[in-house]
C-alpha cells in the first residue's frame, strides 16, 4: 500500500497542492494586507491625536489675557533683596529700605558634660506661638541626646527643631522655631519628676526660666517709598499687590552696609515673546507630522485636508469684537510661509507689543475671539467623543473587525480546500501507482511472448 503521497505515481504531490493552495489564499492574502494598512492608519490617526494635543497644550501659555501679564523684576540692589511678580503686579517703581530681617527664636539650655548626661524625668511642654505640645521623657530617653531626639520625632510637634551644640566647656541643647517672626517665640514649661517645675536641677532645667536666648523671634522691618512694612518672613507678600520680596540683608550702619534700592517692575517682553515662538513653533510642528501623513499611510485622506483648513481659517480669520489696534496675526509679526507653515518677526511683535501690549494680548487670549482660544476650540472638535478623529478611528476599528470576521471565515473554508486536495490527489496516486503497476505487468507478459 502507498503510504506517502508521490510514491505511486512519481508527482510531486505536497507541491502541486502547495502551490494551488497558493492561488486559493490570495483573496486572503489580499484582505490581510488592507488589514494592515487600516492598522497603519489607525496608528497614524494616534500620531495626528497626539501631535494635537501636544500643540493644544503650547497654547494654554497663551490661552488668556491674564498669560500675557508677565513682569520682569529688577532691585537696584540685590545684595538687599530681590523680587518676583506674577499676573497680577503692575508696572511701577519702588523705593526700598531693609530695616531688619526676620529671625527665628533660638534658645540654648546650660552646658552638660556631654549628649550622654542625664537630665532628668517628667513631662517637657513645648509651645511655638501658642501651639503646644507635650514629651514625656523616661528612663528610655532622659539624656541630652535622648530628649532631642524626643522632640524632633513627636508626631504632634508644633515647629521647633531641637539640637545640640559640643562646645569647649560641654553639650547644649539649642531650641530653634522653625518659623522666622514674633509670633513664633518658644516657651517650655515642665512637670518634673521631682516635683518641683522650676528648679535648676532634673528635667526643669530645660524650662524657659533656665534657657538662654541666642535669638529673638522677630518680624523683619521693611519700608516700601517711605512706608513701614512688617512681615513675619523673610518672604514679604502682600505689600505690593503681585510682589514677593525677598529680604536678604538689612541696613547695618556699623558695618557700612545700605540695606536700601530701587525696585523695578516692567512687563516682561520678552517671555511674551517666548510664549508667541513657543507657539509659532508648535503650530509648524504640527504641520509638519500632518505633511509626513500625506506621504504614508492617509495619503489622499480628507480628514487632513479639513483639519488644515479649519487651522488655517482661523490663522487668516479676522478677530472680531476685541479691543485692539490688531485683529490680524500678520500685523504683529505672525506670517504664513509658502509651505503652510508660520514664521515670527521678533521686531515686529516687540514693536506691536511696545505698541498696544492689550491690544496683543487681546489677539491671542481673548477667551472669545483670541487666536489662541479659536484654535483650542477646533483642536476640542477633532478630539472630543463624535470629533472627526475619533470618528474616523472608530470607522477603521469597525472595518478592522469586519475584515478579521471575514478572514476567519476565509481560513476556515481554505482548510476545508486543503484537505479535499490532499484526499483527491492521495486517490489519484494511489490510481496512477496501481496504473503503473498494470501496465508494467502487462508489458512483462508481452515481453514473454516474443
Amino acid at each position: 500500500m502507498i503510504s506517502s503521497p508521490g510514491v505511486g505515481s512519481g508527482l510531486d504531490i505536497k507541491s502541486i497542492i502547495s502551490q494551488l493552495m497558493s492561488l486559493e489564499r490570495r483573496p486572503l492574502n489580499a484582505l490581510q494586507s488592507k488589514e494592515k494598512l487600516l492598522q497603519a492608519q489607525v496608528s497614524d490617526y494616534g500620531k495626528l491625536k497626539s501631535a494635537l494635543s501636544t500643540f493644544q497644550d503650547a497654547m494654554l501659555e497663551l490661552n488668556s489675557v491674564s498669560k500675557f501679564q508677565v513682569h520682569s523684576t529688577t532691585s537696584s540692589n540685590d545684595k538687599a533683596f530681590t523680587a518676583t511678580a506674577d499676573e497680577t503686579a503692575s508696572v511701577g517703581s519702588y523705593n526700598i529700605n531693609v530695616t531688619s530681617l526676620a529671625t527665628s527664636h533660638k534658645l540654648a539650655s546650660a552646658t552638660f558634660a556631654d549628649s550622654a548626661t542625664v537630665v532628668g524625668t517628667g513631662d517637657l511642654t513645648i509651645d511655638v506661638g501658642g501651639n503646644a505640645f507635650t514629651v514625656a521623657v523616661d528612663g528610655t530617653n532622659n539624656t541630652l541626646a535622648g530628649v532631642r531626639d524626643a522632640i524632633n520625632n513627636a508626631a504632634d510637634n508644633t515647629g521647633v527643631s531641637a539640637t545640640i551644640i559640643n562646645e569647649t566647656g560641654g553639650s547644649r541643647l539649642v531650641l530653634t522655631s522653625k518659623e522666622t517672626g514674633a509670633a513664633n517665640a518658644i516657651t517650655v514649661s515642665t512637670v518634673d519628676s521631682d516635683l518641683n517645675n522650676t528648679d535648676a536641677a532634673g528635667l526643669s532645667q530645660l524650662a524657659s526660666g533656665n534657657l538662654t536666648q541666642v535669638s529673638a523671634a522677630a518680624d523683619a522691618a521693611l519700608t516700601i517709598d517711605g512706608f513701614s512694612v512688617t512681615s513675619a518672613s523673610n518672604k514679604v507678600t502682600g505689600a505690593i499687590t503681585g510682589v514677593t520680596i525677598d529680604l536678604i540683608k538689612a541696613t547695618d550702619a556699623g558695618a557700612g552696609f545700605d540695606g536700601s534700592g530701587t525696585l523695578s517692575i516692567d512687563r516682561d517682553i520678552e517671555a511674551v515673546k517666548g510664549s508667541v515662538q513657543g507657539f509659532v513653533d508648535a503650530y509648524n510642528e504640527l504641520k509638519g507630522q500632518i505633511d509626513t501623513f500625506y506621504d504614508g499611510n492617509l495619503a489622499g485622506d480628507s480628514t487632513l485636508l479639513s483639519i488644515e483648513r479649519q487651522m488655517r481659517s482661523v490663522i487668516n480669520t479676522s478677530a472680531t469684537g476685541i479691543t485692539s489696534a490688531y485683529t490680524y496675526l500678520s500685523e504683529v509679526g505672525v506670517g504664513t510661509t509658502r509651505d503652510g507653515k508660520l514664521s515670527l518677526d521678533s521686531a515686529d511683535l516687540e514693536a506691536a507689543l511696545n505698541s498696544d501690549f492689550a491690544g496683543v494680548a487681546s489677539l491671542f487670549g481673548d477667551a472669545g475671539q483670541g487666536v489662541a482660544a479659536r484654535l483650542d476650540t477646533v483642536v476640542d472638535g477633532l478630539l472630543n467623543p463624535g470629533g472627526l478623529i475619533i470618528t474616523r478611528t472608530e470607522g477603521l476599528d469597525s472595518r478592522i473587525t469586519a475584515l478579521r470576521e471575514q478572514m476567519a471565515r476565509m481560513e476556515v473554508r481554505l482548510e476545508t480546500v486543503e484537505r479535499r486536495f490532499n484526499k483527491q490527489f492521495t486517490s489519484l496516486d494511489a490510481l496512477v501507482g496501481q496504473m503503473n503497476s498494470t501496465s508494467n505487468y502487462l508489458a512483462g507478459q508481452l515481453a514473454g511472448l516474443m
